[in-house]
């Protein structure tokens, strides 16, 4: 690749996590939030008799089990295999906002599963799995939040296009239609550029996100093991990475701040015009969001 390849392809990048540096935040704050929540209810809403008996720990000692009897090379080939495909469910899920959904209830279950080793095994465990997770995570989660953020991204504009379409084919009264009149086509032609950006940033950052979870997997096999060993015998050090992983994750959320405050700016002032019964392009988007993020909360909670 020429000078002039790698810089179009830097720029091409960057421009697509900086368009995308808002929704990257709200997942990452997102996600910690649900991950600590989760964390501090399972520790102090069950004793380990009661929380060993809950279905979905009974589930995650079996997986357990199954991925326990597996050598090295097949639970990396069992990594890239799972986690692969679930980037991929995110990726044709994205009308559904799955990917931002998949991230809320994936981290539901990481507090599970730590507040697992704490019932049973005790905090400095609970202590060495937090870290050893993240030896991988930090790769492999990046990856999911990064094609959470970009499908969230996608799906909003979706969404709000197709509401704006709503609004352009209904004016005056008329009844809509899928026939355009010139005018209509016209107003449609002008987001053309908008939508190539946005798939083509969806493209890259899908990539990219992919290719850490790839990343990720002979790590999670190979080294995050005997890096648990480590982390149990040393707990300072596990407490100085998981301080330097919770450092890295603040930073890039906080990259994101202004674009994530403005943002949200935006929708509240966007639910106040709907409650006041007028009509915005966006409110179609956050009213499908809500839809499926409750099937969702719902499906964890039952």
């Amino acid at each position: 690749m020429d000078s002039v390849g790698v810089v179009n392809l830097r720029t091409t990048v960057s421009g697509a996590f900086r368009r995308s540096s808002s929704a990257i935040g709200i997942v990452i704050v997102v996600a910690f939030t649900v991950m600590i929540l989760s964390t501090a209810y399972h520790m102090l809403a069950f004793s380990p008799t009661e929380f060993v008996e809950k279905p979905d720990v009974q589930e995650y000692e079996n997986a357990l089990e199954n991925i326990s009897v597996m050598d090295d090379w097949t639970r990396t080939q069992y990594y890239w295999s799972h986690n692969l495909r679930v980037a991929g469910i995110c990726a044709v899920g994205t009308p559904a906002y799955f990917g931002f959904n998949s991230v809320v209830a994936t981290n539901y279950m990481i507090g599970m599963s730590l507040t697992y080793y704490y019932h049973l095994y005790g905090s400095t465990s609970m202590l060495a799995v937090s870290a050893m997770f993240f030896m991988h995570g930090l790769l492999e989660l990046t990856g999911i939040y990064i094609i959470a953020a970009v499908s969230l991204r996608v799906a909003w504009n979706l969404w709000k296009g197709l509401g704006g379409l709503v609004a352009i084919t209904g004016k005056e009264g008329k009844h809509w239609s899928w026939k355009l009149t010139k005018w209509e086509k016209r107003e449609i032609c002008k987001h053309k550029g908008t939508i190539k950006l946005l798939l083509s940033d969806f493209i890259t950052l899908f990539a990219i996100g992919a290719f850490f979870i790839f990343l990720a997997a002979p790590i999670e096999a190979y080294i995050s093991p005997e890096m648990g060993a480590i982390f149990f015998a040393t707990p300072v050090l596990a407490v100085a990475f998981l301080a330097v992983v919770g450092l890295i994750y603040a930073y890039i959320a906080a990259r994101g701040f202004n674009a994530m405050r403005r943002d949200l700016k935006f929708v509240w002032k966007e639910m106040r015009l709907a409650f006041k019964g007028k009509w915005r392009p966006a409110q179609l988007s956050f009213l499908i969001f809500m839809i499926f993020f409750v099937m969702m909360l719902l499906r964890i909670m039952l």
